[in-house]
């Protein structure tokens, strides 16, 4: 891992000697020890050590959920065979000039049907990338951009059953749009709205129009992902006319949040000694009128960069109100299902912000909120904007298909 002075012969990005291989676990903890400067957060080096080995056991990333991958130069390893598994340590340590890691995930694929056919929906397995990282001795060289180009065509075919192929993978860009766009994932939605915590509960912080709102714990949530997952089964093959004839979506089930809620419930012990035991609230306003939000808490490493994201929020029969866009003030006191839909919306957003408030976090964010969100939000706060990302959190896709694809349910949850 010597720097380029120490090491002048470094090959080119377009050698035929790199090659992408999977770590060791030496090699492993090493990329982890560089991306520690940047990545940990809130915690000391060793203690994000320590949370990597232990996001790596959780029920989404263990027995293959998880796969490391860094770009080496395999002219200077000639002579000793590649690692059998990323668990043999018999390997010396190589040069590493790129790494990354990849999360399976259960995902949705639906095609529009022809004719009077009806649309089938396919469970398949698509791949998040995370933690894209170049020692900053290499940058510059095009090893990251190497690397991608590699792992796309790795993945087309990484843990899929016998001849099929991948539909696609996601990542999320923290430098803008271009990069991976050139390397085939190309950005999509990517945008977000922000509500400031609530530090004092006795601020002026209304009630009056709240409803009753029930906190979600860990217990409660694999049964609400199941449902989601059933509701997105349903509405993902509501083509529009004029969209693609193709969509597909990650599936927020209950593995995906955990694996979230590991990362906030290690750190909050480790910073705060407290267990963010409240993973969300939940709104039942009867038959058809279900609402929730299941959130995480991101310790930053600096405390005013503290977020509450909402990982998923869900509002029953969402899809009804889409035309439902323009209302005042006076339309709120109505009763139409869109109006109670907005004020269950807006108590899940206040309980949000309160929560935040109780945990140091300054914001409160909802990435790509649907109109009846940002109308909830408004309410609350009536100068409330929708903010256009262009250079961190991108959510890009590559699609492997023909023709063009709608990402649908594009949320915090879909993150790694």
């Amino acid at each position: 891992m010597a720097a380029n002075t120490a090491e002048p012969d470094l090959p080119r990005s377009s050698s035929a000697n790199l090659r992408l291989v999977h770590p060791t676990p030496q090699e492993k903890e090493a990329t982890w020890r560089l991306n520690g400067s940047a990545w940990r957060g809130a915690l000391p080096l060793d203690t994000y050590l320590r949370r990597e080995h232990y996001l790596a056991s959780q029920p989404l990333t263990k027995d293959g959920g998880i796969t490391y991958w860094i770009l080496v130069d395999d002219s200077k390893n000639a002579d000793a065979p590649e690692p059998k598994s990323s668990d043999d340590v018999s390997q010396s340590p190589r040069t590493i000039l790129s790494s990354c890691e990849s999360l399976r995930k259960r995902a949705l694929f639906a095609r529009r049907p022809f004719g009077l056919g009806k649309a089938e929906v396919q469970e398949i397995v698509a791949h998040g990338i995370g933690s894209v990282f170049c020692n900053p001795a290499y940058r510059g060289l095009g090893y990251a951009g190497r690397m991608m180009e590699e792992l796309g065509k790795n993945l087309e075919r990484w843990q899929q059953e016998a001849e099929r192929k991948a539909h696609f993978t996601v990542l999320y860009s923290d430098i803008g749009k271009q990069f991976y766009a050139k390397r085939g994932w190309r950005a999509r939605e990517s945008r977000h709205i922000a509500l400031p915590a609530v530090v004092n509960e006795g601020n002026g912080e209304s009630k009056h129009h709240e409803l009753e709102v029930k906190e979600l714990h860990a217990d409660n949530l694999s049964t609400l992902c199941d449902t989601d997952e059933m509701w997105i089964r349903e509405s993902i093959v509501r083509f529009e006319k004029d969209g693609p004839d193709t969509r597909v979506a990650l599936i927020p089930d209950v593995n995906t949040m955990q694996w979230h809620h590991a990362r906030e419930e290690f750190t909050a012990k480790k910073v705060l000694g407290r267990w963010p035991d409240v993973k969300g609230v939940l709104i039942d306003g009867g038959p058809g009128k279900l609402v929730w939000a299941i959130w995480t808490r991101t310790f930053a490493a600096k405390e005013s960069e503290n977020v509450l994201h909402i990982l998923r929020l869900v509002v029953q029969g969402e899809s009804e109100f889409g035309a439902e866009n323009h209302m005042n003030e006076s339309d709120l006191n109505g009763n139409t299902p869109h109006t109670v839909a907005v004020r269950a919306v807006e108590a899940v957003l206040r309980a949000a912000r309160r929560e935040a408030g109780r945990w140091g976090m300054r914001t409160v964010e909802i990435w790509n909120p649907a109109p009846i969100v940002v109308k909830a939000a408004q309410s609350i706060l009536h100068e409330t904007t929708v903010v256009e990302r262009d250079e961190e959190s991108i959510a890009s896709l590559m699609w492997y298909g023909p023709g063009e694809v709608e990402w649908v349910e594009n949320e915090k949850y879909g993150w790694c």
